[in-house]
Formats: structure tokens, C-alpha cells, sequence
């Protein structure tokens, strides 16, 4: 009897949990985490959800790591003091915009635990596409299963480069060549 191996990882074997029913499942988990997490009765729908939601943050965090210094800051008053260095810039907000900030996010992440707790959740799909792009686009599952996997590889490599942005600025000061 052959042992399944990894796509991603041929060289290990495929973990018992990831059998590629998920969109973007190429057996890449060299740690074991789909093991430990199923067997403790965890469900793989809260990880991708998380994955999701890392990747979507880590996509809108490359542009906002670059945007001050290739565009500007808001032209509000409490901004002009405020470094463009984003490294910087998270420990000059005032307290009341940090406050802000925080009530956004709590009001959004309450939102959304709302959806993804639900039994019947699907991963990454919580209903909001004002500009209706999902029927546009994604009107068969074939399209919708492409442009899922087009979203999940676009976060795991901005996940990538918002951390060597951090440690480039942290190390050198600027993300040179980039800005």
C-alpha cells in the first residue's frame, strides 16, 4: 500500500486531514497542526476561516505599509505630527483615535463571529459584496473555486511580505528598493 504523500511537501506524508476537499489544500503542513487540531475535536473551517482573515489583513497591511510614503498622510491635524513610518506611526496616534480603532474592531471581529460560528459557515464568505461582483463573476463553481483559491494564494504571499516588510524596516529603517 502507497503512502499518500504532500504536493507541497513531497518529500512528507499527506496528514490524514487535509484531503483536499478544501480550496487551496496542497497537504502543506509540515508541524502537524490539522493532526493535533482534529483530533482534539477542532474543526478545519475555523482554521481556514482564520487563514482568511490573516490573509485579507496582511493584503491591506502591504499597501498601508507603503501608502504614507508613496502618497501621503491624511491631511487631518493629528496627522502632521505623525511618522510615516508605520513602525513608528501605531505608538503617535492619539489615544482617541487608537480608542476608535479598537470599537471598530470589536464591532467588526463581533460581526463576524456572528457568521463563522454558525454549523452551515463556509470559510471567508460573510455576505458582504456591496458592489456585486460575486454574481458578475463568480456565477458557477468553477468560478467561484478559482477565484477563491486566487484569494487564498494572494494572502498567504502577502502574509509573506508584510513580515519581510517588518524586519526590513525594523533592521534598515525603510523598505528600500520598495520606497
Amino acid at each position: 500500500m502507497a503512502i499518500e504523500r504532500s504536493m507541497a511537501l513531497p518529500f512528507l506524508k499527506r496528514p490524514p486531514a487535509l484531503d483536499g476537499s478544501m480550496v487551496g489544500d496542497v497537504g502543506f503542513d509540515p508541524l502537524g497542526f490539522t493532526t493535533t487540531i482534529t483530533e482534539l475535536g477542532g474543526d478545519l473551517n475555523y482554521v481556514r476561516e482564520a487563514e482568511l482573515m490573516h490573509g485579507r489583513q496582511a493584503m491591506l497591511a502591504t499597501v498601508g505599509f507603503v501608502f504614507p510614503t508613496l502618497v501621503g498622510k491624511l491631511p487631518v491635524d493629528w496627522a502632521k505630527d505623525i511618522s510615516a513610518n508605520p513602525l513608528e506611526a501605531q505608538y503617535q496616534l492619539p489615544g482617541v483615535v487608537s480608542a476608535q480603532l479598537f470599537v471598530f474592531i470589536v464591532i467588526a471581529e463581533g460581526l463576524r463571529a456572528q457568521i463563522i460560528y454558525k454549523p452551515d459557515s463556509v470559510p471567508g464568505e460573510h455576505g458582504f459584496d456591496p458592489m456585486g461582483f460575486i454574481p458578475k463573476f463568480c456565477n458557477t463553481p468553477e468560478k467561484m473555486a478559482e477565484m477563491k483559491l486566487k484569494e487564498l494564494k494572494n494572502g498567504r504571499i502577502a502574509m509573506i511580505a508584510i513580515t519581510g516588510f517588518f524586519f526590513q524596516e525594523a533592521v534598515t529603517g525603510s523598505v528600500w528598493p520598495l520606497i
